[in-house]
């Protein structure tokens, strides 16, 4: 599993998908959905600095 999560190719996809995807559920309005994802970022950059 570590070597998934560190994998760089899953983490520059994440950090491109994840905006987009919070953005899109904050448009249509779900909270809800929008804090999860926003979540989900911030753990991928955390993931990112701790590989650097």
């Amino acid at each position: 599993m570590k070597q998934k999560l560190f994998n760089p190719v899953f983490l520059v996809l994440a950090s491109i998908i994840l905006p987009v995807a919070s953005f899109e559920a904050m448009v249509i309005g779900s909270i809800a959905a929008s804090d999860i994802l926003f979540a989900l970022i911030c753990a991928v950059m955390a993931l990112i600095i701790v590989r650097k």
